[in-house]
């Protein structure tokens, strides 16, 4: 595709438009970047799988921590979308392929805080068991992030890198407790591991910078049952925890975002043909192709947006202040998040930022930008 994209701008006598790292560098200048590395530490909790949102997410702090935007403290596998064997084992794969092994990982939990439901409990109540909770039921602990056994993705097998051996949730703990006011947690899977670094220190949440939650409905229907959003509904019961801490802020972006973010071939084409970074050029070889074979293919996005938001919260469209509660009693509500104006929420109830949308034209060119440089050039 770059090839192509090479001999138009020759024949279209362009090639004097394509981006020179100066001209890259400068581009980043467009944007209100309000963070720095040494007051802005993030940990990344994710349900990573390979080229969903989840590695758009991944690729931005990355590079945010190249630009010296933020420090990336780690990443914490957790449940979700996948078991923490698989999700380990993509985050291992993708920094190893980007060349970040500098960058530490910490095996999480995807063992919900009430444990996965029985099939009784589950038709009882008109709810949905996963496809990633019955690979957790059905696998145990017979697998690990080197040993996935049928669930190894072939086009990636094993890294050689590997995890730290403490644990997810001692590790947020620490890195809390050494740098307090500085670290904002960005949950984008399930909430278990934040929700057990909270039941381990009582003022974890209150030492941190703040929460960026990808979770709960806000005013669309959920994506797992009539109600509830994937990754809150994966624990409802650890989402509750979190949502009562006494974390300094707390700003979720809803599945809401869905609907309005859809990553397609043009953008995607956007993003390849911006730069000639590892980052580019993975999109291009691993995202491309199902585009490419689908051109009308519409790809929903929850988490990528999470971190552009944090960078550069001028990149938000639509937003509001809603107090949130989530529904743990058994029924068929059950993993419900529930807003209402602020200051008319009940008891139990916490303040939080929603943000439903992000200005998308902005937003893809400012990841494009930032995908296109390599930083290590410039040291």
């Amino acid at each position: 595709m770059k090839k192509k994209l090479l001999s138009m701008a020759l024949a279209t006598g362009l090639i004097g438009t394509l981006l020179t790292p100066a001209t890259a560098f400068a581009a980043l200048d467009d944007y209100n970047i309000v963070t720095n590395a040494e007051t802005n530490k993030v940990i990344f909790d994710t349900d990573m799988g390979y080229f969903g949102d989840d590695t758009y997410a991944l690729f931005i702090l990355l590079q945010a921590d190249a630009a010296g935007w933020i420090d990336l403290a780690g990443i914490t596998s957790v449940g979700g979308n996948v078991t923490v064997a698989e999700g380990t084992t993509a985050i291992l794969n993708q920094l190893e392929a980007v060349g970040r092994k500098d960058v530490p990982v910490y095996v999480g939990t995807d063992i919900p805080f009430m444990g996965l439901h029985d099939d009784a409990t589950i038709a009882a109540n008109g709810l949905k068991r996963i496809k990633s909770m019955q690979k957790v039921l059905d696998y145990g602990n017979t697998i690990s992030y080197d040993n996935l056994g049928d669930l190894e993705d072939e086009t990636w097998g094993y890294s050689s890198l590997k995890p730290e051996e403490k644990p997810a949730w001692e590790f947020m703990v620490e890195e809390v407790n050494a740098h307090p006011g500085e670290v904002t947690i960005m949950a984008v899977g399930a909430c278990t591991n934040v929700a057990m670094a909270i039941m381990s220190d009582p003022t974890f949440a209150e030492k941190t910078a703040g929460i960026y939650y990808m979770g709960g409905a806000i005013d669309v229907p959920g994506n797992d049952t009539p109600c509830a959003e994937r990754n809150w509904y994966y624990d409802p019961e650890s989402v509750d925890i979190c949502l009562r801490a006494n974390f300094p802020k707390q700003v979720i972006v809803p599945h809401d975002i869905s609907y309005n973010q859809k990553l397609t071939k043009d953008l995607v084409e956007h993003i390849v043909e911006t730069g000639d970074t590892v980052y580019n050029n993975l999109i291009e070889e691993h995202a491309y192709p199902k585009f490419a074979e689908d051109p009308e293919r519409k790809q929903s996005l929850w988490d990528a947006q999470v971190p552009g938001i944090f960078l550069c919260p001028d990149l938000i469209s639509k937003t509001d202040v809603r107090d949130v509660a989530m529904v743990t009693d058994m029924g068929y509500a059950y993993g419900e998040s529930v807003a209402w104006p602020e200051g008319t929420g009940p008891e139990g109830s916490t303040t939080c930022t929603i943000v439903y949308d992000v200005d998308g034209e902005a937003y893809w060119n400012f990841v494009a930008d930032l995908y296109s440089i390599d930083f290590s050039a410039a040291e």
